[in-house]
């Protein structure tokens, strides 16, 4: 799924680091998962991951791409079944399509076509876990596979804070569900819907912390709002949405570190609440903290007062390109990794 700030193009660097220096592979808690693809990569290279995050379609992901050690032997057969389900006009063909007429108001985010089959596959889907059709992993798997399949067919340049006003070539391909089979892990793994010290305080001990904050004000649930909606879904009543892009309603799932003033109290009661030995800290160069007054805080957090920092320059995610009332600063930005033994 294109996510601002997804790791994936970084994970040899931060594998690299973590055999650099000697941290050996043990228990982790990813605490800012996001589309979980460092917790994904972490399994794979054998450790035994907790992972948590504040936002549903996060946790989705974490269950379907790393709680998730199998799947069941015809989910292909059932994510197929899905797709050609007669669409239907709900919730996202009401409010994120031209469907919906004035409830709508002309957004633009699907085809009524493609909106009305991501309706039917969700409801479809939600009918057949309540009918006990299908087990928990299959279900966040499938519901994964939807949540990633109408990202590819959806109208905007990657975030879902604004559509385009013309179909891109994308939104008109046929919405379709293709799922991700699981690989299992030498050890169980676990994902935790809450806040990074909570959910530091109930994973306990553990031999490494990987901390990947939101750099800026950005907030994930307005920029990611759809995937939040085909997450919760809405069986139990419609999301309260707002605004000319249909935002969710009310501050669940707006994290507390996209407020600039509150970042480094934050990190020290992060560090200070982990039973982790090691933490090792992602920070990108746009950050809130500058690299020395992260570099400072951590340099309190350690064991030994020692703080190993490393750097590897890459492309940025732009969802847009310049414009009157918006200048990047560049396309190339630095992404920042400190490690640093905790006790």
């Amino acid at each position: 799924m294109r996510y601002i700030g997804n790791k994936t193009r970084l994970l040899p660097f931060i594998l690299r680091t973590l055999e650099k220096e000697k941290v050996e592979v043990g228990s982790v808690h990813d605490a800012f998962a996001g589309t979980a693809s460092v917790s994904r990569a972490l399994k794979a290279e054998g450790w035994r991951v907790c992972s948590s995050d504040l936002l549903m379609s996060s946790y989705v992901f974490q269950r379907a791409y790393v709680v998730a050690d199998t799947a069941h032997p015809s989910i292909r057969d059932m994510a197929d079944e899905l797709a050609k389900v007669a669409p239907v006009r709900s919730f996202i063909s009401r409010h994120f399509s031209p469907a919906g007429g004035s409830a709508s108001e002309g957004r633009m985010y699907f085809t009524p076509e493609n909106a009305g089959r991501i309706d039917a596959s969700r409801e479809t889907l939600e009918c057949w876990r309540s009918a006990g059709r299908l087990g928990d992993d299959d279900y966040y798997l499938l519901l994964a596979a939807i949540i990633e399949g109408a990202d590819r067919v959806a109208n905007t340049a990657g975030v879902y804070a604004s559509y385009m006003k013309r179909w891109q070539p994308n939104a008109r391909r046929p919405f379709d569900i293709d799922p991700e089979l699981p690989v299992a892990g030498r050890a169980p793994a676990q994902a935790y819907l809450m806040d990074a010290a909570e959910a530091a305080r109930e994973v306990g001990e553990v031999d490494l912390l990987y901390i990947d904050p939101p750099y800026n004000s950005r907030q994930y649930v307005a920029y990611y709002h759809i995937p939040e909606i085909l997450a919760r879904g809405w069986s139990n009543g419609s999301p309260a949405i707002r605004g000319k892009v249909g935002l969710l309603a009310g501050e669940e799932g707006r994290s507390q570190w996209s407020h600039g003033r509150r970042v480094q109290k934050l990190f020290a009661g992060l560090l200070a609440d982990s039973g982790a030995k090691w933490a090792l800290i992602s920070f990108n160069s746009e950050g809130h903290l500058k690299p020395e007054a992260l570099q400072l805080l951590l340099g309190r957090a350690s064991a030994d007062g020692k703080v190993s920092h490393f750097t590897q320059r890459y492309r940025r995610y732009r969802a847009d390109s310049d414009r009157e009332g918006r200048r990047y600063h560049a396309d190339i930005a630095i992404e920042h990794l400190y490690l640093v033994r905790l006790r």
